[in-house]
């Protein structure tokens, strides 16, 4: 028997199944064949030009991340090869949980690095009138903010600015174990409060990272994310 690639085999079981029932072993290798592959995103920033927090902070939280990402796929792989007729409940269950933990984890971190800005800003546009709707001022929505990032005591946990498209409003929220937050919900800033994002920097005072971060967001990326989630 000739020896054909994963690839080609996945190719093939594709071109067949809308015709003819797929074995179960072909479908498997389908599976895996087809399982998404994550990338860790690049730094959009240069950690240099951050003054409020150190680019060895900022390089090492980025490799966190990373391994997040890591970890996602080794998850992905590692259910695209299980043969859920066969496999215990339980496991399923663990491994869903935890994809969801690396997944949210993945997607919240890219956020939370592109919105670490290196001077002040303010938000300008729709987004700003958005702002000002939502929160009455700037001043008041950096207080609240603030005061949640200060909330979380236990080194665990987000803080996120959301749009809510079913309401058409602007929400904070905290984000416990890498949980999105209200459903439906497209996050706009996040603030990373696990330990890892100040401990070096902020050992002991989570306050000043916190305040650090709400003086030097990076409004361009709320605004182009709330300019896309409008027109949905």
């Amino acid at each position: 028997m000739p020896d054909i690639s994963r690839r080609s085999l996945a190719a093939g079981v594709g071109l067949l199944a809308g015709a003819v029932a797929v074995p179960a072993a072909a479908q498997q290798l389908l599976a895996v064949a087809n399982a998404p592959k994550f990338r860790a995103q690049p730094l959009t920033l240069n950690p240099d030009k951050i003054k409020w927090l150190s680019a060895q902070s900022i390089t090492e939280h980025h490799a966190i991340y990373a391994e997040s990402v890591n970890r996602l796929n080794a998850i992905t792989e590692q259910l695209a090869q299980i043969d859920f007729a066969k496999a215990q409940p339980a496991e399923i269950g663990e491994l869903k949980r935890e994809q969801q933990v690396v997944y949210n984890s993945s997607l919240l971190h890219e956020l939370h690095f592109e919105c670490i800005g290196d001077a002040p800003t303010s938000p300008s546009g729709v987004f700003a009138q958005a702002m000002s709707r939502d929160f009455v001022s700037l001043d008041r929505w950096k207080a609240e903010f603030a005061a949640m990032g200060k909330a979380v005591t236990d080194g665990k946990g987000m803080v996120i600015l959301a749009y809510t498209p079913r309401d058409k409003r602007l929400i904070n929220h905290l984000a416990a174990d890498h949980a999105t937050g209200p459903v439906g919900c497209v996050p706009l800033i996040v603030m990373d409060m696990y330990e890892h994002a100040y401990k070096a920097d902020f050992a002991g005072d989570p306050a000043k990272y916190v305040d650090g971060f709400v003086q030097m967001v990076r409004w361009v990326t709320p605004e182009r994310l709330y300019r896309e989630a409008i027109r949905v």
